[in-house]
């Protein structure tokens, strides 16, 4: 199996071992296992070679000799998967999943599921986050998709990265926004002094959302959120800075305690299918404590 790469701005002077290892899956030290030979232009390099714009990388995999002990294990966990292919699955995530193991979290996440239930995956050595395009936050359920093998996780990334995906979220908030079409363009970074959460600050990332309210309740709003850019937290962060925290969040809201868990839904999707070229678009129903809370006489 070969895989081939083109180096594009973002991936400028980063090591030829650190690249290799992201596209892969694999630890560093695994590539040796695993990797039969890395081109670089048509010339063999060294792991240490720091990669230069438009450098043309192709690597030629061999199936790996043992297993890893330190990969997650296969667990049946209960997934909805919306659409599927040799490529490709599209799943509807619920809330309170993970989506990819840590050293603190290796049983229990989406990626268990995955090596369970999908029988063609394609990848190689260390799997803590195999198949894994983009994420969603733990609490946030709805829409996400899946790469059946590290060229096909690559080209959809790349179009993450070009913004041409369609990510449209709904969201109850506290609060009556009064406002119903707007965009707020507030960059956001890491929180100085506690590292877990993000906020808006001067010096962070451009990051916008578009906001859309669907409809009003007496202490609550229904909105659509339409992020541009792909920040952590971006939706979240943007919409507690303008006084409408996001029901049930346990980081931006000081009220979370009142819900049953983050009122956060991924709900439309649309991207172009990495081989075919074809427009996909996907949408997703909304999850039982979600449909519940719109319809308490509460809300």
């Amino acid at each position: 199996m070969t895989l081939k790469y083109n180096i594009d701005d973002e991936s400028i002077n980063t090591r030829l071992d650190v690249f290799v290892s992201s596209k892969l899956s694999m630890t560093r030290s695994q590539l040796k296992n695993h990797i039969s030979g890395i081109l670089v232009n048509g010339v063999s390099k060294k792991f240490s070679y720091t990669l230069k714009k438009d450098d043309s990388i192709s690597i030629d995999i061999e199936k790996p000799t043992e297993e890893n002990t330190d990969n997650p294990e296969p667990q049946d966990i209960p997934i909805d998967i919306i659409y599927q292919d040799e490529d490709i699955l599209v799943l509807n995530k619920a809330s309170g999943l993970s989506v990819h193991c840590s050293p603190s979290e290796m049983k229990g996440t989406l990626v268990n599921a995955l090596l369970y239930h999908i029988k063609d995956f394609r990848f190689y050595g260390e799997k803590t986050r195999a198949g894994i395009i983009h994420r969603l936050d733990k609490d946030t359920s709805g829409l996400i998709i899946i790469g059946k093998s590290p060229d096909i996780v690559t080209i959809i990334q790349d179009q993450f990265k070009e913004r041409s995906v369609g990510k449209t979220y709904h969201a109850i908030v506290t609060g009556n926004v009064r406002k119903n079409d707007f965009t707020i363009n507030l960059p956001i970074g890491r929180h100085p002094v506690y590292r877990k959460k993000m906020t808006v600050r001067s010096d962070g990332k451009e990051s916008i959302t578009n906001i859309n309210v669907l409809n009003m309740f007496d202490a609550h709003t229904l909105v659509e959120a339409s992020p541009k850019t792909g920040r952590t937290h971006q939706i979240r962060v943007h919409l507690s800075y303008k006084g409408y925290p996001i029901a049930g969040d346990k980081i931006y809201s000081k009220s979370s305690c009142k819900y049953e868990t983050l009122m956060l839904h991924a709900k439309k999707l649309s991207f172009k299918h990495p081989t075919t070229s074809k427009i996909l678009e996907f949408e997703a129903d909304y999850p039982t404590h979600f449909y519940n809370m719109l319809y308490s006489e509460n809300i």
